[in-house]
């Protein structure tokens, strides 16, 4: 604005800037004799606001601005996050804090140290009992042909002209499996048979001779010497009839080679024949098969494990039949020599018959190699840790309140019948072992103990 004073004291009415100077728009008043009124009033600026319009008061007065531009300083802000985190730190404090009992001591402990009855595992046990069961030896190797026949070609230089059979098919002693291409050799055959019978014509013819030369001789119509060279050209004609037998036979024999039959009942376990290959003599394959079906375990055993194994002692495959149940072997030749450099011999296991069981497969073997008293339990009452076996035995004593304390013990795990584990070490006949809940315990740990149900329970009636 702009004006003189003449005296005396002028103040502005309404709000101020921070020093002190009137805000514009504002009627400044003067105390004094004279004023000058010649004063020019600036307009507010303004910013538009939300629905944008006027933002400024409708009303009498005008909107106050805090110092700073009206931004609040980084210094509240940071103790108001320092409020927060407090209250936050307070809050969790109070939620996580252990309660207290009545006499001020943690509820979970008594005046003795010990747990509260309500944080004590309620358990049942089984009592070990002594048991004779079956000793075994576990033995695994791999399925193999008790005798695998190649079958190949004894002829050269000829193609393959048919193949009859396929890989998995049961063949008979006999049965024709592939055939080459005879024509050659059928044509030869019939040369053989015209020579044989031309030898045979002048063999005929020969001995005719030496009739009519004999009859002569005794008349004196021809000399003995005429005689002998007839007699002789009879020899060398029925020799000649014996050379072409001879060839014809060769042929026969040559032709019957195009055919290939099996020497023996079997399976064909592989076929390399194809149609249009010509094989030779010695050469590949062409066929492969399981002689009389019969397959075994080639087992694998260290040396130290062959003394317990003996002809005819029966093996548990853990292979099964269409009924669930696991087939059975007999051991029938134990290796006579040791690996020099792994130190394992090699046991043949005879294996039943089945479809399901096929060379290849591998498979382990329970060889029944006598029997053994020990502590028995049911497998859910030993429990697994570090890869080893634990059982928790349960102390007979009582404290004053009918607790029991456990002990868990490192035990050696026996051979399996069922659902029955023997225990080799580690456990004594008729001590009490926790069944349900052992996962859960430690030595020293108190534990009550229940009855197991035995009331069978009825399901429930169909909808």
């Amino acid at each position: 604005m702009s004006g003189t004073r003449t005296g005396g004291r002028c103040s502005s009415q309404g709000a101020v800037y921070s020093d002190g100077s009137p805000l514009p728009g504002n009627r400044a008043r003067c105390r004094g004799p004279t004023m000058v009124k010649n004063m020019t009033v600036q307009p507010l600026h303004t910013r538009p606001g939300p629905d944008g319009g006027d933002s400024r008061p409708k009303t009498g007065g005008q909107r106050w601005a805090p110092p700073g531009g009206g931004r609040p300083s980084k210094l509240k802000w940071i103790l108001l996050g320092a409020a927060v985190v407090a209250l936050v730190g307070t809050g969790a404090y109070v939620a996580f804090k252990p309660k207290s009992s009545a006499d001020g001591k943690p509820a979970a402990a008594t005046e003795n140290g010990e747990k509260d009855s309500s944080s004590i595992l309620t358990v049942t046990t089984v009592k070990a009992e002594a048991s004779d069961v079956p000793r075994q030896l576990l033995v695994t190797g791999s399925l193999a042909s008790w005798d695998e026949l190649p079958i190949g070609t004894q002829t050269s230089g000829l193609a393959i002209v048919e193949v009859l059979v396929d890989e998995g098919d049961k063949v008979k002693a006999g049965q024709l499996l592939a055939r080459f291409d005879d024509k050659v050799l059928r044509a030869d055959l019939l040369s053989r048979e015209a020579s044989l019978r031309e030898a045979q014509a002048l063999a005929t013819e020969a001995e005719a001779n030496i009739r009519r030369a004999e009859e002569l001789a005794r008349t004196g119509a021809i000399s003995t010497r005429d005689l002998d060279a007839r007699r002789s050209a009879a020899l060398t004609t029925k020799a000649r009839v014996g050379v072409a037998e001879a060839a014809r036979a060769q042929a026969v024999a040559r032709l019957a080679q195009t055919e290939v039959r099996s020497p023996t009942d079997g399976t064909i376990a592989k076929r390399n024949a194809r149609l249009g290959a010509v094989m030779s003599a010695g050469g590949t394959e062409l066929f492969r098969i399981i002689r009389d079906d019969r397959v075994e375990l080639l087992a694998e055993v260290p040396e130290i494990d062959l003394r317990q194994l003996i002809v005819g002692q029966k093996a548990e495959l853990s292979a099964v039949d269409i009924n669930g149940q696991p087939f059975v072997g007999t051991v029938r030749i134990i290796s006579p020599i040791v690996d020099t450099k792994t130190r394992i011999g090699t046991v043949k296991i005879d294996v039943p018959q089945d479809p399901y069981l096929r060379p290849g497969m591998f498979l382990t073997a329970r060889v029944r190699t006598g029997t053994q008293s020990a502590p028995v339990l049911p497998e859910e009452a030993v429990i697994y840790r570090d890869a080893k076996s634990w059982a928790v035995v349960v102390d007979a004593a009582k404290d004053d309140k009918g607790h029991h304390t456990v002990t868990a013990r490192e035990v050696e795990t026996g051979p399996r019948d069922g659902n029955r584990l023997a225990i080799l070490s580690g456990l004594k006949p008729g001590e009490d072992v926790v069944l349900t809940g052992a996962g859960y315990l430690k030595t020293g740990d108190k534990v009550i103990i229940t009855q197991a149900p035995t009331d069978k329970v009825n399901p429930l009636p169909a909808n």
